[in-house]
């Protein structure tokens, strides 16, 4: 897959008042409005700074990452960009696990890594990106469209910090791009026989 676009030295991230959000500037024509509230943001944020060359190589780690998620190209990349500034730029969290069975074997994830959990009420598979790894614990962004546990509604890359005992490693993500090529072949033999 090709990437939509590569981080440049003239990014920039800056605080809009206005919208009282961080901002990616991308170009004088695009800008990349970040999912978090200015409440749960770091002091830091709130002066202009540079997307830096650390920014970069999370980018690239995040967006291949994405690449077996069942999301459009600009979702991988909204779902990247949020990753950087929700492991660099959040006030520290405390775990909320309780929405989250534990899983049989303990597993200590890695950044970047596509991980699931599973609903405690339902027992329904959700997926998350890990941006920052613990001992104990780890936060992640949620790395599909909202889901719902206990009357609480989770959105597109909101961060939540989560027990490792809660976290496995996603066996089997929502689309490959090994299947859907399978997928395709197979439709189109199908269609010629």
């Amino acid at each position: 897959m090709k990437m939509a676009f590569r981080p440049a030295d003239s990014w920039r991230w800056y605080f809009d008042d206005e919208y009282d959000s961080l901002m990616l500037e991308i170009s004088p024509e695009m800008l990349f409005r970040c999912n978090y509230a200015s409440k749960i943001l770091i002091p830091d944020v709130f002066n202009e700074f540079s997307f830096s060359v650390d920014d970069a190589t999370a980018y690239y780690l995040f967006f291949e990452s994405c690449q077996s998620l069942a999301l459009s190209d600009w979702q991988k990349i909204e779902l990247s960009i949020n990753a950087i500034v929700a492991s660099n730029f959040l006030k520290p969290q405390m775990p909320k696990s309780w929405y989250f069975t534990q899983q049989p074997m303990l597993y200590n994830p890695k950044v970047a890594d596509i991980v699931e959990v599973n609903l405690q009420e339902t027992g329904q598979r959700v997926y998350l990106l890990v941006v920052e790894a613990g001992e104990n614990a780890s936060l992640c962004i949620v790395a599909q469209p909202t889901f719902v546990a206990m009357n609480k509604t989770f959105y597109f890359s909101e961060a939540i910090k989560v027990m490792n005992d809660r976290l496995a490693l996603a066996k089997q993500f929502i689309k490959t791009e090994k299947k859907m090529t399978l997928d395709d072949k197979h439709t189109e033999l199908k269609a010629i026989s």
